[in-house]
């Protein structure tokens, strides 16, 4: 028996002692030009919860800096209690959601100088915690590097001219746009942070005047339709792809466009009008009719380069002529109006 006794206090000194929680999972540590964040996540497996947290830390530290800026962050914080046997002291774990909101995760990806300093597994409380911090200078600096590269390639000028090159032009100035949108959201971010508020207002002169020479591009892309000869189009067909051009924010001109929509039916019939019954067909059951009608379109510029072409085939089914037609402009008029809207949304990459 005592043989045994005296292995309890070498097994004892051999067992790992129980990990010290660190000081920050309960007070964040505050340091000149650094913005800390905290985040936790359940205890799954280490991986997993070293992921998540480090992800909701990240997270956690653009909300701190937003609720500065405007609080539209939408991140929920769980608190659960568990009290020891014999009514001991309540252990709080604190658990972010795991859905923490996708625009303030893609603004952590973003934003430079932001890292993950230290993690920490509490497998009695089965849960993972992770610290992170912004370091303001690091992010300032880079921030300021992309505006001026930015605004370099929006001084410098195209090397060649015409219809090509006003449309490079149009969609240069649109993703410099859309990276100045960001950049403007960033530095907005760390002007809540404590940053230097004259980076903010660069930004934003530079994406207003980006934006103002972006839509005088874009309404200078003019198109218009150039029915086939022998087709007359219908008020509303003309109607359908106006509202398309004029929704991607391009121009639209009845008399010399940039860009023409050639239109063509395919019938045997002459003086089809598009839009009237006159280039479908009919397939005729006992129960309903079957109105059916084959389009061509062909994007051409004022040069007579042709960019692209496309058949539309519309259908529309009811219990008589009246309904078959009706449904079957439907049909072509959305299909007409998503066809030239994907036209001009991929326009410079062709």
């Amino acid at each position: 028996m005592l043989p045994m006794l005296a292995l309890v206090p070498a097994l004892l000194a051999a067992a790992p002692a129980p990990a010290v929680r660190p000081v920050w999972i309960n007070v964040l540590p505050a340091q000149p030009g650094r913005v800390y964040g905290l985040g936790v996540a359940p205890l799954a497996s280490d991986a997993a919860a070293v992921r998540q947290a480090s992800d909701n830390a990240r997270a956690d530290v653009i909300a701190r800096l937003r609720a500065n800026v405007k609080a539209d962050t939408r991140i929920s914080t769980v608190t659960q209690e568990s009290r020891t046997a014999g009514g001991g002291p309540a252990a709080g774990t604190r658990t972010q959601n795991a859905q923490v909101d996708t625009e303030v995760q893609a603004r952590a990806a973003d934003l430079p100088g932001l890292v993950v300093e230290e993690t920490f597994l509490d497998r009695s409380g089965g849960a993972g915690y992770a610290l992170a911090y912004l370091d303001l200078g690091i992010a300032q600096q880079e921030l300021r590097n992309r505006l001026e590269a930015r605004n370099a390639e929006l001084a410098a000028k195209p090397a060649e001219q015409g219809v090509r090159a006003r449309l490079v032009e149009a969609q240069s100035l649109k993703k410099a746009h859309e990276d100045l949108v960001l950049l403007d959201d960033l530095a907005g971010l760390l002007s809540g942070g404590g940053g230097d508020p004259a980076l903010r207002a660069e930004v934003l002169k530079a994406r207003l005047e980006t934006e103002r020479r972006m839509v005088a591009a874009r309404a200078a892309l003019t198109f218009g339709l150039a029915p086939a000869p022998g087709v007359e189009l219908d008020p509303e067909v003309k109607g359908v792809v106006r509202n398309a051009v004029l929704k991607e924010g391009m121009g639209w001109s009845d008399r010399n466009p940039l860009f023409s929509i050639t239109l063509r039916v395919r019938s045997a019939n002459n003086g089809v009008t598009v839009g009237r019954r006159a280039w479908w067909d009919y397939q005729r059951s006992p129960d309903f009719i079957v109105a059916q009608g084959s389009m061509s379109l062909t994007l051409v510029d004022s040069a007579g380069q042709e960019y692209e072409s496309l058949d539309i085939v519309a259908k529309g089914v009811g219990v008589n002529e009246f309904q078959a037609d009706r449904l079957l402009l439907a049909d072509y008029r959305a299909k007409l109006g998503k066809a030239v809207a994907a036209w001009l949304a991929n326009l410079a990459k062709w």
